[in-house]
């Protein structure tokens, strides 16, 4: 299992960000979290939960990758490495998905499935 590395200090200026960008104060997002109104200013010294950080974007209508900044732009090593093929990835039915922290269902992903053969029916050239 990996882990993300946070920063605090970008965790916080994140939040500032998602929290101005929606006209909330952090004591705002906290309550409306279900996290006590000086919760988020306590982070400037310890990590909060995954659970909690999720509750937070939710409140800022973001995700979690967003809001602890780990959703940039790919890197050129990021960019380099090997391919992976989708399909044997999705057909392993040891593979549990998410999509913004939601998990995917058996029907969902028949449908995930479908778009993708359709896009991909067309002949090679």
């Amino acid at each position: 299992m990996a882990f993300l590395k946070i920063d605090n200090g970008e965790l916080l200026k994140n939040i500032r960000q998602f929290a101005k960008k929606n006209g909330l104060t952090l004591a705002e997002v906290a309550t409306l979290a279900g996290l006590s109104a000086s919760a988020i200013y306590s982070w400037k010294k310890h990590t909060p939960s995954v659970g909690t950080l999720k509750e937070v974007a939710q409140v800022l209508g973001t995700s979690y990758t967003k809001l602890v900044g780990k959703d940039r732009e790919p890197t050129a090593k990021a960019t380099n490495a090997a391919a992976v093929d989708l399909k044997k990835v999705i057909e392993n039915k040891k593979n549990q998905f998410e999509y913004d922290g939601q998990p995917i269902t058996n029907e969902q992903m028949k449908i995930i499935r479908n778009v993708l053969k359709s896009m991909f029916k067309t002949p090679r050239l």
